[in-house]
C-alpha cells in the first residue's frame, strides 16, 4: 500500500490495539478530532491509521485511514450517544450523525456505516463515493437510516466496499449530536436525507435531476441562438462593474494570503478551513454559541471568502496593468481550487445548506467576470456546475406548478441561477434553458393566494407569511429590478403584467412608507427605525434599454419621477432624468387598506399616519432569540405618525418605552418581564415567535381612496396575557384623525393605558410640550382630567373626551431590542389611563396632525356592536360593524348583512358607499386554535397551520339603502329598489378585506 509520507504524520495501529484519544478542544470528548493520533479510531480488517497535517476541519490534524482491500473496515467503540426524544421540551431538533470526509482522488465505491449495541446490529446508512476534496453530512438516525437504532448503541463501524486500496481522512466527527429536524441536506453521496423536504433551500438533488424541458440534444441550433444570451452576459458584467468599488491590490493581496493556501507534493491544495454560519448549530448543541464570532473574526466565513473573490474578479477586470492582472488571475484561480476542495462543488450538501443564499451570492457573480480565465484553467465546467447545483437552478427546468415564488429566491438565487446557465458552453442547451428561466421568473411575479409567497393584490410582499417590506426590499435589491432590466427588451423578457406586479409594489411602497422610512410596526423583526427604501430601484425600473448598439433609453417616467421625489438634486440620475423632462412627483396622498398586512396608510403632504393591527390570519409580530424582544405590542392598534423619517418623527430606541407604542392598548409591566420567551414549538419552525390572534375581524375602508377606516378586535395571545381584549377604531379623514375604544378586557395586573404618543426629546430647550395650550417645563409627570387636549413637540394635538391622561416629559430608561443592554433617552410620553381590572373601559380622542385645531366630529355609535363617527368637515360618515345588522342614525345606510366597515358620502343628485369585509376568509369558522387543560391556546407555529395557502373565499355584504337609487354597470356590485320598505338594497362582493365603492344616483 502505498503510505503518504510527505506531508502526513503517520501513526501505524497494530490490529485491535487502540491509539491515545485526543483530546483537543474536543467538548468532552462528544466533537471527535484528531490532533494527537487517530484515536478513538481502531482497526478492525486491512487497514492504517495515522493523522495528516495537509487537510483539516477542526483543529489542525485530521485523521488518515489506509486500506489494501474490499470490505476493510475501521470502527469506534464507545457511547454513541444516540436518543429517541430530545430531553429537552423545547426542542424539536434530533439524534443526527455528523461527520466530514476527505478525498485525495476520486474513489469509486462507497462507505456503510453501522451502529451497533454489544455487537448487534441496529441502524445503518451507506455513502457514495466518486469525489475529491471534503465533504460532509447530517444523518438522523430514525428518519434517515435503515434499521432501529436503540439507545445504549456502543460501537461504529465503518466498511469500505467496491474499491480494493485507498485513502481517506476523516475530521469534525460527531457520533450523535441534536440537530434541526428541518435542515439535514441530500446530496449526491447520501440521496436519501431528509427525502420528503420541499424546502426550497434543501432540494438541490431535486432540482438537479430534472430533464430540462424543450431540450433536444440531436437539435441543430441556427445561426444567431446566442445572440441574446451574449446580450444578457454583457449586461450581467456591466451591471456587476458598475456597482462594485474597486479594492487597491495591497488590500486584496492582504485577504489573499490569510488563507495561506499551497498545493501539497500530490496536487492537492492545503489552506484555512472555509466556514458556512449554520454549521455553528452544530456547536451551539455542544454548548458553544461562539463559533460563528471566531470564524468571522478570522476572516473564514464562506461569505467574507466570497466577497474576496468577487473584490479580485472586479479589480481584475478594472486593471490596466498586465503584472497586476496577472498576479490577482492566479490568486482567484486558487481560490477557486481551494473552495472546490473544501467541498464547495456540485453535489456537495456539506452536512446544511440552509439559507446558503445569503453567503454564495458572490460566488455565482465572480465567475461570470473571469470566464474567460476559468476556462485557460480548465476549470469553467466543474465551476458552472458547482453554481448550478448551490444555486438550485435546476428547479426551473420544469414548469411551475404553483404561482409566485420565496423573496428569498430573487434576494439570493435569482442572479446566480441566471450566471450559472450563462456559463454554460452548449448553446442549445443554454438556450432552452434561458427559456426555462424566464419561465420559472415570470411565473415569480405571479400574484398568490393566502399567505403563499410573495406578491399580494394589494401590493404587499410576503415573507415568513406576513408583509415584510425589510425582506422585500432584499429581493427587489438582490434579484427582482436587476432581472427585469437584464432581460428585458430579449426573447427571454418577462410579461408585461410581471413587470406591471412589480411596478405597483414598489409604487404601494413608496406610499406605506415616507419618504424612504419604513413605519415601525412594518419593521419585522427589527423595529429599529432604521429601515428604509432603496431609491436607485426606482432608477433602474425607469431605464430599460432597447437591444441594441445604440442602447436607446425607454424611460419610464412615473418611476422617475418617485425616483427623483426621494433624492437629493445631486443624485446622478436626477439630472438624466431632469434633461429628460421629468420632474420630482408630489408626495402622494390619499388613504389606502393593506388587507393582507391588516393595516392603513393616510397621506397628506409629507406626513404618513399607519395604523397596524393583527388577526388570526396575521401575526402581531416576529421575535427572534436576537431581535425584537420586547415588540410584543408592535400591532396591537398601533398608530404611528411619520412626518421625514422614522428619527426625525420621535423615533429613538435608546430610552423607547415598548410598552408604549403609539395608538396600543397594552399593559405597562416591567421591561425584562416584557422580553418575549421565544421557543422552538414544533417541527415546522425555528427558535421564533409569531403569535397569531384568534379574531378575525381587523381591516379597513377607504372612501373614494381619500379617507378611510381601520378596526380590529384586539385579543392578546395567551401565552402571555389572554385577558387582554378591546374593540379599537381609527377614523382619517383629512388631518383629522378619530380614534374609539370600547369593551376593553383585562385581568393581569400592571397599568393598563391607550398611548397618545412617545416623542423623543433630546433637546429639552427647543422642545415644545403643552397641555390645554400651556408649555410644560422639563421635568413633568402629571395625570389630568378630560376633556383636554395634548399637543407634542412636532405640532400634533390630541383631544381627548373622556377619561384621564398622564402626561410624562422626563427621561426614560429601557431595554435594547437585540442585546437587552440598557438604554435611556429624554421623551415626552402621554397615554389613557384605563383601571387596570376591568371589563368594560373605553376610550375617545381625536388627533389633529400639524394643527392645534380641535376636529368637528359627532359620534354616532361607541359600543360592543358598533363604532361610528361623522366628520363635519366634509360631510362623511363611518361605521364599524362589529356586528351585522342596524346602521347608526345619520347613515343613509340602514343595515348590514355581515360585521364590515363602510363609509358613506353623498352629495344632492349622488351617494358614493365604500363597504369592506375585513375578514380574508382563509378559513371559516371558529379559529383554529388548540387549547390546553385550563382552556388557554397553545402556542403554535404560523407554518403549521393548514390554511396557509388557501384563497381569500369572497363574500357578499347585502347593505340596505334609504330611498330609491340607480346603479350604473359593476362588476363588484348590484342594485335592487324594494318598493314596499321604500330601500334599495345593494348587493357588494368582497374579498381580500379590500375596499368594495359604489356610486349611486337618484337618476340614470
Amino acid at each position: 500500500m502505498r503510505r503518504w509520507l510527505l506531508g502526513c504524520l503517520i501513526l501505524l495501529q497494530s490490529w485491535g490495539i487502540m491509539a491515545q484519544e485526543q483530546t483537543y478542544n474536543d467538548y468532552g470528548g462528544r466533537l471527535l478530532t484528531f490532533e494527537e493520533s487517530a484515536a478513538p479510531f481502531e482497526v478492525v480488517s486491512s487497514s492504517e491509521l495515522g493523522v495528516c497535517d495537509q487537510h483539516y476541519k477542526h483543529g489542525n490534524k485530521s485523521a488518515l485511514w489506509q486500506w489494501s482491500k474490499e470490505g476493510a473496515q475501521i470502527a469506534i467503540r464507545k457511547e454513541i450517544g444516540y436518543l429517541s426524544k430530545n430531553p429537552n421540551p423545547k426542542e424539536t431538533s434530533v439524534s443526527t450523525f455528523v461527520f466530514w470526509l476527505y478525498s485525495p482522488k476520486p474513489i469509486e465505491g462507497s462507505l456503510r456505516f453501522e451502529f451497533l449495541k454489544e455487537g448487534k446490529l441496529c441502524s445503518w446508512c451507506d455513502y457514495q463515493l466518486g469525489f475529491d476534496g471534503w465533504r460532509g453530512a447530517w444523518i438522523a438516525f430514525d428518519r434517515d437510516m435503515e434499521g432501529t437504532p436503540d439507545e445504549g448503541m456502543n460501537e461504529l463501524r465503518i466498511t469500505v466496499n467496491g474499491a480494493d486500496s485507498g485513502e481517506l481522512l476523516f475530521d469534525h466527527v460527531i457520533l450523535s449530536s441534536f440537530q434541526d429536524i428541518r435542515h439535514h441536506t441530500a446530496d449526491f453521496h447520501a440521496p436519501y436525507i431528509n427525502a420528503a423536504t420541499d424546502n426550497h433551500w434543501l432540494v438541490l438533488l431535486k432540482s438537479w435531476n430534472k430533464q430540462l424541458d424543450g431540450y433536444d440534444p440531436n437539435y441543430v441550433p441556427t445561426y444567431g441562438v446566442g445572440y441574446d444570451a451574449n446580450l444578457i452576459t454583457k449586461r450581467l458584467k456591466r451591471l456587476l462593474l458598475s456597482e462594485a468599488k474597486v479594492r487597491k491590490i495591497e488590500n486584496l493581496r492582504s485577504r489573499f494570503n490569510h488563507y495561506n493556501i499551497t498545493t501539497n507534493p500530490d496536487g492537492t491544495v492545503k489552506g484555512l478551513p472555509i466556514w458556512f454560519i449554520r454549521y455553528a448549530e452544530t456547536y451551539i448543541n455542544l454548548g458553544d454559541k461562539t463559533q460563528n464570532k471566531v470564524m468571522q473574526s478570522n476572516n473564514q466565513t464562506l461569505r467574507q471568502y466570497n466577497d474576496l473573490m468577487f473584490d479580485i474578479a472586479v479589480a481584475y477586470n478594472s486593471t490596466e496593468n498586465r503584472a497586476q492582472k496577472e498576479e490577482l488571475g492566479e490568486m482567484y484561480i486558487t481560490l477557486i481550487r481551494h473552495l472546490l476542495d473544501q467541498g464547495f462543488d456540485a453535489g456537495s450538501a456539506l452536512g446544511t445548506l440552509h439559507h446558503l443564499g445569503y453567503s454564495m451570492r458572490n460566488f455565482y457573480t465572480a465567475p461570470v467576470l473571469m470566464s474567460d480565465l476559468l476556462k485557460e484553467a480548465s476549470l469553467l465546467e466543474r465551476v458552472q456546475r458547482a453554481m448550478e447545483w448551490f444555486s438550485g437552478v435546476g428547479e426551473v427546468k420544469h414548469a411551475p406548478k404553483v404561482d409566485g415564488m420565496d423573496i428569498d429566491a430573487f434576494n439570493t438565487s435569482m442572479i446566480g441561477r441566471l450566471a450559472s446557465i450563462l456559463l454554460i458552453q452548449q448553446h442549445h442547451y443554454k438556450h432552452c434553458y434561458l427559456k426555462a428561466f424566464a419561465r420559472w421568473v415570470d411565473n415569480g411575479f405571479k400574484i398568490t393566494e393566502g399567505t403563499s409567497p410573495c406578491f399580494k393584490s394589494d401590493g404587499t410582499v410576503f415573507h415568513h407569511r406576513h408583509h415584510y417590506p425589510a425582506y422585500a426590499l432584499d429581493g427587489f435589491r438582490g434579484g427582482a429590478v436587476n432581472i427585469v432590466w437584464l432581460l428585458h427588451d430579449t426573447q427571454f423578457d418577462i410579461s408585461d403584467s410581471s413587470r406591471e406586479v412589480l411596478r405597483n409594489a414598489l409604487l404601494q411602497m413608496r406610499f406605506y412608507c415616507n419618504t424612504r422610512s419604513f413605519p415601525l410596526a412594518m419593521s419585522g423583526r427589527h423595529p429599529d427605525g432604521k429601515g428604509a427604501i432603496t431609491p436607485w430601484l426606482y432608477a433602474r425600473m425607469a431605464m430599460l434599454e432597447k437591444g441594441n448598439e445604440q442602447r436607446e433609453l425607454m424611460l419610464d417616467r412615473e418611476m422617475a419621477a418617485a425616483y427623483m421625489r426621494m433624492v437629493s438634486p445631486k443624485d446622478k440620475f436626477y439630472k438624466l432624468f431632469s434633461e429628460l423632462g421629468v420632474k420630482p412627483e408630489k408626495s402622494p396622498e390619499g388613504n389606502r387598506i393593506y388587507g393582507y398586512n391588516s393595516s392603513m396608510s393616510h397621506r397628506r403632504g409629507d406626513w404618513l399616519l399607519t395604523v397596524v393591527g393583527h388577526s388570526r390570519y396575521i401575526w402581531a409580530s416576529e421575535i427572534y432569540n436576537n431581535a425584537n424582544h420586547y415588540g410584543r405590542y408592535l400591532a396591537h392598534g398601533s398608530v404611528q405618525l411619520l412626518k421625514g423619517s422614522a428619527f426625525e418623527s420621535g423615533f429613538r430606541q435608546e430610552g423607547w418605552d415598548w410598552c408604549h407604542i403609539p395608538g396600543t392598548t397594552a399593559l405597562e409591566i416591567p421591561m425584562h418581564e416584557l422580553k418575549a420567551n421565544v421557543l422552538n414549538v414544533d417541527t415546522c419552525s425555528g427558535y421564533e415567535e409569531m403569535l397569531l390572534s384568534d379574531e378575525w375581524f381587523a381591516g379597513g375602508v377607504s372612501h373614494k381612496k381619500q379617507n378611510g377606516a381601520y378596526a380590529m378586535k384586539l385579543h392578546e395571545h395567551d401565552k402571555y396575557n389572554g385577558s387582554l381584549r378591546a374593540n379599537k377604531s381609527v377614523f382619517a379623514f383629512d388631518n383629522r384623525i378619530i380614534c374609539l375604544g370600547s369593551d376593553i378586557e383585562n385581568k393581569m395586573d400592571g397599568g393598563l393605558h391607550t398611548t397618545l404618543f412617545q416623542y423623543h426629546t433630546p433637546n429639552i430647550e427647543s422642545a415644545v410640550v403643552k397641555v390645554n395650550g400651556e408649555a410644560v417645563t422639563f421635568p413633568h409627570n402629571q395625570t389630568y382630567d378630560a376633556p383636554v387636549t395634548i399637543c407634542d413637540p412636532a405640532g400634533n394635538s390630541y383631544h381627548v373626551a373622556e377619561g384621564r391622561v398622564h402626561v410624562r416629559y422626563d427621561k426614560q430608561y429601557s431595554l435594547h431590542e437585540e442585546n437587552d443592554s440598557k438604554t435611556e433617552g429624554i421623551f415626552c410620553t402621554a397615554w389613557i389611563e384605563h383601571q387596570t381590572i376591568t371589563t368594560d373601559e373605553r376610550y375617545n380622542y381625536a388627533i389633529a396632525v400639524e394643527s392645534s385645531e380641535k376636529p368637528q366630529y359627532r359620534v354616532l355609535a361607541h359600543n360592543s356592536d358598533c363604532h361610528a363617527v361623522e366628520d363635519i368637515t366634509s360631510a362623511e360618515r363611518a361605521a364599524v360593524m362589529f356586528k351585522a345588522g342596524d346602521c347608526p342614525k345619520g347613515f343613509l345606510s340602514r343595515n348590514v348583512s355581515l360585521p364590515c366597515l363602510i363609509m358613506e358620502s353623498a352629495d344632492k343628485e349622488s351617494l358614493t358607499i365604500s363597504v369592506a369585509d375585513p375578514d380574508l376568509r382563509l378559513y371559516a369558522g371558529e379559529s383554529d386554535e388548540i387549547f390546553d387543560d385550563e382552556g388557554k391556546r397553545i402556542e403554535r407555529s404560523v407554518y403549521s397551520r393548514t390554511w396557509l395557502d388557501n384563497p381569500s373565499e369572497q363574500s357578499t355584504i347585502e347593505v340596505k339603502v334609504k330611498g330609491k337609487w340607480y346603479l350604473k354597470e359593476s362588476d363588484k356590485a348590484v342594485a335592487e329598489y324594494h318598493k314596499e320598505s321604500k330601500t334599495t338594497l345593494v348587493k357588494f362582493q368582497c374579498r381580500e378585506s379590500a375596499t368594495t365603492e359604489v356610486k349611486l344616483y337618484k337618476k340614470l
